[in-house]
């Protein structure tokens, strides 16, 4: 189902120094063109990469969570990433805390609903990789920093194979962290500025856009317009605002007029059901849809009870928005 990648046979060595994997209710994964034996994961168990650098923590719920740019590891080995090296902007800010974040949204979901969603995380800084952008601005070059990109690439490949294998379905969310002014979280769904700014009529007319869209799959099946999905009244948006998480778009803040606003990045392009994904062999991934969601600092990420708060706001939020337009139910 899954393209081969080089770096996933490196992280095995260091899988099988880091667990056992034999307990009851591990769920067992062979990615399409790999040499190895099977992989098997234990939900709620972490696995690493070569040196720790990528971090995988098995799930059995239909829902994948991931964090790029939250990671402090800085080796000397892997040369700083700038932009006379890497080309386009190099950005190297860390996110901060949102790796804090994604532990907290898994307990927070597991308490919930007693699965385990999967969780994706980056450890290498910023500095030293970009997993939320493409070769050679991801990686300046380095075979250790290209080793991790594929590595974090394979395990989010394995956590979609788990939950298509198990749920025929699933949603992805990879989450960042803002500066911005204004305090309210950011959700991509790989729309720009310019397309939001459309009116309803305009967007709902747009078909280009209804198969770019992160949640395209959902789009095309749904009962309701784009416009609906996106910003009306059961929306993401609406919904996190209604529980206390001001964002964009929902009913509340439908568009980001003339604020800084984030659309998604390579993460959500190649892991959710946009067209854009079949670029990376994705055509197999139609049924894996989500966004990027970029968290603002105050209230969601600054300390352990905001956090608390916003996991448990975001499992009743996916619970209603994915049963009421994908029929997806998170409670079994």
């Amino acid at each position: 189902m899954f393209g081969p990648h080089k770096g996933f046979r490196r992280c095995l060595a260091a899988l099988a120094l880091v667990a056992a994997c034999s307990r009851v209710g591990s769920i067992t994964i062979r990615p399409a063109g790999a040499t190895h034996a099977s992989v098997t994961y234990v939900p709620g168990q972490s696995y690493f990469g070569a040196n720790g650098y990528i971090e995988y923590i098995a799930g059995n719920a239909p829902v994948i969570f991931t964090a790029s740019h939250g990671g402090a590891l800085l080796p000397a080995s892997i040369a700083d990433r700038t932009a006379a090296r890497c080309g386009g902007s190099a950005t190297t800010t860390t996110d901060l805390n949102t790796i804090e974040l994604v532990r907290a949204m898994q307990a927070r979901y597991f308490a919930r609903f007693g699965q385990y969603p999967h969780v994706v995380i980056a450890h290498l800084a910023r500095r030293k990789l970009d997993a939320n952008r493409t070769a050679p601005e991801a990686t300046c070059g380095s075979d250790e920093a290209e080793a991790a990109l594929d590595e974090w690439h394979s395990f989010i490949d394995a956590a979609k194979e788990s939950v298509l294998k198990s749920f025929g379905k699933g949603w992805y969310m990879d989450m960042h962290g803002h500066g911005h002014a204004i305090q309210r979280l950011e959700i991509g769904y790989l729309l720009a500025t310019s397309d939001l700014q459309l009116s309803d009529a305009r967007l709902n007319a747009d078909r280009e856009l209804r198969d770019l869209v992160s949640i395209a799959t959902i789009a095309k099946t749904s009962r309701l317009p784009l416009s609906a999905l996106i910003r009306g009244p059961t929306s993401l948006g609406t919904l996190y605002a209604n529980n206390g998480f001001r964002s964009v778009p929902g009913e509340q803040d439908p568009r980001p007029n003339d604020a800084p606003y984030f659309s998604a990045g390579d993460n959500t392009r190649r892991h959710s059901c946009g067209s854009e994904a079949t670029s990376y062999g994705g055509t197999s991934f139609g049924q894996i849809c989500g966004v990027q969601i970029e968290a603002n600092y105050t209230g969601v990420r600054d300390n352990a009870a905001n956090r608390d708060r916003f996991g448990d706001v975001t499992a009743a939020v996916l619970e209603q928005f994915l049963l009421m337009h994908w029929g997806l139910r998170l409670q079994r």
